[in-house]
């Protein structure tokens, strides 16, 4: 038997035990999300070949040529688009933002819809953190905020809630759970008695911040009639348990990440909790963003290490240059003529407007598995599966860095994402003669 990290989320839980062998024979440990995980492994949308596009139809074909057409489409290309690379290592991830810089192209990850928001909100402000470890040992408070923990990221809860933690005697007898959400999702299930169940309004979690700010502030009245559909009595519990707690640990979700009424709900949270870290004298208040692919936060540390930003990176002349557009702008705008989509499926989650736009374009496809993006790509080159059949580096979702271990071999002729980008990188500097070596 042997532990491995499982990469089913952003959680990142390094406690699960497999049986070792050329398969996976026994899994004791793993969610939903990672047994779903493991089982691409076998999965019948798995992709074993290389192919490329003849005529109407996707025919699979050997390395050298896939390499060869891949190396016609990006040498083609003016203004090339690369974006995905929230499921692959941090290692790939590097070599990615190189290839986006040695081809002048546009490069963005799944983050800047997403969890990246949470570092371009605290970029003014700076941002009040904890590790998983610390909320575990530490934290009497968990506030869920427009994220369904139960569903998005299972063992979550049953970690930093369950658990007794280092320093108390007690566990879920002494931890208060809040959950801040319009719809009543499965996380208000697991809700006892000294917890707080907030069903608010929609988009008027800015009502509710700007309440609390207020009173923390200016030690105003908490209002008669609540907040965005918050009583008075719930809102007085609310601000008493933020203010007079031990160690708050803020998991923010999705919910809270789009525009309220023209102002950022996410940018005027971590203010607030910089507000309550002001006035809490027994404990402090720190925020988590729970990303949901395994490596989003991954490849903001590689941007923001290599080139000072954390998404959206405009190269030109082999230079980073300024530029204020995102992955969802390029698109609309239609300022790109190729895409090089890596681990993740623009097809599906994109709005079809955009879809429509991106998949009027050559598409290069770098990913293990068959989806909607595979279906209109150009070239598909396969790869192993990160964590399982490959090594590298992720970032948990608490911006600590974890290892993956390989323990499965990947199937015959398919390689690991870094060592796929960096063979493009390489045939680029060196020509067609490079693509037959890997035949």
């Amino acid at each position: 038997m042997k532990k491995i990290t499982c990469t089913g989320c952003s959680l990142l839980c390094d406690d699960i035990i497999i049986e070792e062998g050329k398969e996976i024979k026994e899994l004791i440990g793993a969610c939903l999300k990672g047994q779903d995980r493991l089982d691409q492994v076998h999965s019948e949308n798995r992709i074993l070949k290389p192919q490329i596009r003849k005529g109407e139809e996707l025919k699979k074909t050997n390395w050298n040529e896939a390499l060869e057409r891949t190396l016609e489409l990006i040498n083609k290309a003016q203004k090339p688009l690369l974006y995905g690379f929230s499921t692959i290592s941090c290692e790939a991830q590097v070599k990615a933002i190189k290839l986006a810089k040695k081809i002048d192209g546009f490069i963005d990850s799944n983050s800047t819809i997403c969890q990246g928001r949470t570092f371009n909100a605290a970029k003014e402000t700076g941002l009040t953190i904890s590790t998983l470890t610390e909320v575990i040992n530490k934290s009497d408070i968990i506030v869920l905020w427009g994220f369904n923990a139960v569903e998005s990221i299972p063992r979550l809860l049953n970690k930093v809630l369950f658990s007794r933690g280092k320093f108390r005697m007690t566990g879920r007898e002494i931890k208060t759970l809040i959950v801040i959400d319009p719809i009543k999702t499965a996380s208000f299930n697991v809700m006892g008695p000294r917890d707080i169940a907030i069903r608010i309004n929609p988009d008027e979690d800015i009502k509710l911040i700007r309440k609390l700010t207020e009173i923390c502030c200016k030690d105003s009245q908490i209002p008669d009639d609540g907040i965005a559909g918050i009583d008075k009595d719930d809102l007085e519990r609310l601000l008493t348990n933020l203010t007079n707690s031990e160690n708050i640990a803020i998991f923010v979700g999705q919910g809270l990440l789009k525009p309220q009424n023209g102002s950022d709900p996410l940018k005027e949270l971590i203010q607030l909790v910089d507000v309550i870290n002001s006035r809490n004298k027994k404990g402090r208040a720190s925020l988590l963003a729970a990303g949901g692919h395994y490596n989003m936060i991954g490849f903001d540390h590689m941007a923001l290490a290599s080139e000072g930003k954390n998404h959206s990176l405009q190269f030109k002349n082999n230079e980073l240059i300024d530029n204020e557009e995102n992955i969802i702008s390029k698109i609309k705008k239609e300022d790109f003529d190729l895409s090089i989509v890596v681990g993740t499926d623009p097809i599906a989650h994109l709005p079809f407007e955009l879809s429509k736009k991106l998949a009027a374009k050559p598409i290069i496809l770098i990913d293990y598995s068959k989806s909607a993006t595979y279906f209109v790509s150009d070239v598909v080159l396969p790869t192993a599966i990160t964590g399982i059949e490959s090594g590298g580096t992720a970032f948990r979702l608490d911006n600590v860095p974890i290892p993956l271990i390989k323990f499965l071999d990947p199937p015959e002729e398919v390689y690991s994402d870094e060592e796929l980008l960096d063979k493009i990188l390489i045939t680029l500097d060196n020509g067609k003669e490079e693509t037959g070596k890997w035949n």
